[in-house]
């Protein structure tokens, strides 16, 4: 089940979210929720391989 979330963003945010909503012909909404989804995958590959050990150097 979906959620929803009320969030405020500085105007230069909003601005950046309605062009690209624009330009993928989505709403804001949609495209929030695909930003904000990228943005948490991004997040957890990244935590992902800063977690794992160094080989260690012969």
């Amino acid at each position: 089940m979906s959620k929803k979330l009320n969030a405020i963003i500085p105007d230069e945010t909003w601005e950046a979210l309605e062009q690209i909503a624009n330009e993928e012909m989505r709403t804001k909404s949609q495209m929030a929720a695909i930003l904000l989804g990228e943005a948490i995958a991004a997040r957890r590959t990244k935590k992902s391989k800063s977690q794992k050990p160094e080989k260690a150097e012969e």
